[in-house]
């Protein structure tokens, strides 16, 4: 047998189609967005034919390399991918800093890239790492085996935390965190300090409401170095026809624009509800719009299917490490998923995260395709 044929035996087509499917859904998306806006449409629609290629590239290059090489040399990675974070306290892209306060732009010559997205690859691997050196000491692991593991783990991310509280970046910290919480839950970490972890997030959550809506409340958030268009995104999500017109309106705009497609959706000559950064925040406006309820549960069927295929394929490994970082990564995607489809519709707060494959920007697109890479080049059992 060749090794074409015996490659072409091994591509886990189940995991491929649903990539394949959402990247034809981003062309499409942006295609309608660029129609909507009346921005040029042949631009976007090849920058977005470009980006998707990139990303079928990087997916097919990563998943020739074995998965063991990528825990092997995670820790290499991971503090290679922390550089750009740093430089990004002088290199940031002073537009984007202007119109969100935060750094999260690395803007070196003609090239704008987001250096976190990356660093949500590397992380996992990291973690993965640390998790599986950690974890195989013993069998049975104590409550004080248990704080001893998540302290490690701790500091291990301290280094994203920080660079991430510099950068300003709230909305991308909680999906590290996010990551975090699925692999303490897979790797068996004792259910009492879950629990604990748990009514302790609740309640910084309801302080921050508090604080939001608080004189002296705002004051300490103004010292941690909270920016006031995050605080307004907490007034627009809590109630945000009262702001409809200020600081609501974005989301207003978007709810309104969702509930417009109706069951099939509109039809090409109906008139469009103007919604403020459609292409990116706003991306899943354009499927609600026009493809409806129906189109809506479609693209959400196929993101779950492919976190099924994704799970799937580290259970077949029967590794570990793999069902690890598939787990870490589920829930990076996962999280991103809810919370921008939730803010479109109105039951979370705005946090400018992008919608995986669909909203715009090439960062987010590339290193979503490596990390798929990884998982793809996953072998089960059998053939390991």
């Amino acid at each position: 047998m060749s090794r074409v044929q015996q490659r072409r035996e091994t591509i886990n087509y189940a995991l491929f189609l649903p990539i394949f499917l959402l990247l034809l859904v981003s062309v499409w998306v942006q295609y309608q967005a660029a129609v909507l806006d009346g921005n040029p449409v042949q631009t976007i629609v090849i920058k977005q034919l470009i980006f998707a290629f990139g990303m079928l590239v990087i997916l097919f290059c990563a998943s020739l390399i074995p998965f063991r090489y990528w825990v092997k040399y995670a820790y290499v990675l991971y503090g290679l991918s922390l550089i750009p974070m740093v430089l990004l306290q002088v290199f940031y892209d002073p537009t984007m800093y202007q119109l969100t306060g935060t750094k999260r732009w690395l803007h070196l010559g003609p090239i704008t890239w987001q250096p976190s997205e990356l660093v949500k690859i590397t992380f996992v691997l990291a973690v993965v790492l640390l998790t599986i050196t950690i974890r195989q000491e013993k069998t049975r692991y104590t409550i004080k085996d248990d704080l001893l593991f998540m302290l490690k783990i701790f500091l291990l991310s301290l280094p994203t935390f920080i660079l991430m509280l510099l950068q300003r970046d709230f909305g991308t910290s909680i999906v590290f965190v996010w990551a975090l919480m699925a692999i303490f839950v897979i790797s068996g970490v004792d259910w009492r300090i879950l629990l604990t972890g748990f009514l302790i997030v609740a309640t910084a959550a309801s302080a921050l409401l508090l604080f939001v809506f608080t004189k002296w409340g705002q004051e300490i958030l103004y010292q941690l170095h909270f920016k006031e268009y995050q605080l307004d995104r907490v007034r627009a999500w809590i109630d945000p026809f009262a702001y409809k017109d200020t600081i609501a309106y974005q989301q207003v705009r978007s709810m309104l624009a969702t509930s417009s497609g109706g069951v099939f959706g509109q039809t090409l000559d109906a008139q469009s509800i103007y919604v403020p950064v459609r292409e990116s925040d706003m991306v899943f406006t354009v499927v609600a719009e026009r493809f409806g309820y129906l189109g809506s549960c479609t693209v959400l069927f196929t993101y779950f299917y492919l976190f099924y295929q994704m799970i799937m394929t580290g259970l077949k490994t029967n590794q570990r490490a793999s069902l690890y970082y598939c787990v870490g990564f589920i829930f990076i995607m996962l999280f991103q998923v809810f919370e921008n489809i939730g803010a479109a519709i109105g039951i979370l707060p705005l946090t400018g995260i992008p919608l995986p494959f669909l909203s715009q920007g090439g960062t987010s697109l590339l290193t979503i395709g490596l990390g798929l890479g990884i998982i793809l080049g996953m072998k089960p059992q059998s053939n390991n």
